[in-house]
């Protein structure tokens, strides 16, 4: 199992836990950091109960994949999930897979062109 099987698992066991709570994440390729997005804020910061599950998930994960990291954290932090991965919430436990790279793409012409104003009309 990689790091990313590892955190949607214990991130699916979180859910069954806690099931008015939406985890968002994305993984940061820069330094290594595993990011998930936790809703809502009030939950989150309050429940002690979660808290403790949250550090035991992200102790045991540092112990096994390092270098790489895990942060949780709420709306209004200076982190945010620019494009995530996938959303993980109830009552249905969807999973929303997300993808909004360009390959190949070289020439910045090729995005904006010459004729850039031809849907205005």
């Amino acid at each position: 199992m990689n790091s990313k099987e590892y955190i949607k698992t214990g991130l699916l066991k979180l859910l069954k836990l806690y099931p008015n709570f939406t985890f968002s994440y994305q993984f940061d390729e820069k330094v290594n950091l595993h990011q998930v997005l936790v809703e809502p804020k009030i939950e989150f910061e309050s429940n002690k109960v979660f808290q403790n599950d949250e550090a035991d998930l992200t102790f045991d994960f540092d112990n096994l994949f390092f270098p790489e990291s895990i942060l949780f954290f709420s709306k209004d932090s200076l982190i945010s999930i620019n494009s995530p991965e996938f959303i993980l919430y109830t009552p249905y436990m969807v999973e929303v897979l997300f993808d909004y790279s360009l390959k190949n793409i070289k020439d910045k012409a090729y995005l904006s062109g010459e004729n850039n104003y031809a849907l205005a009309a």
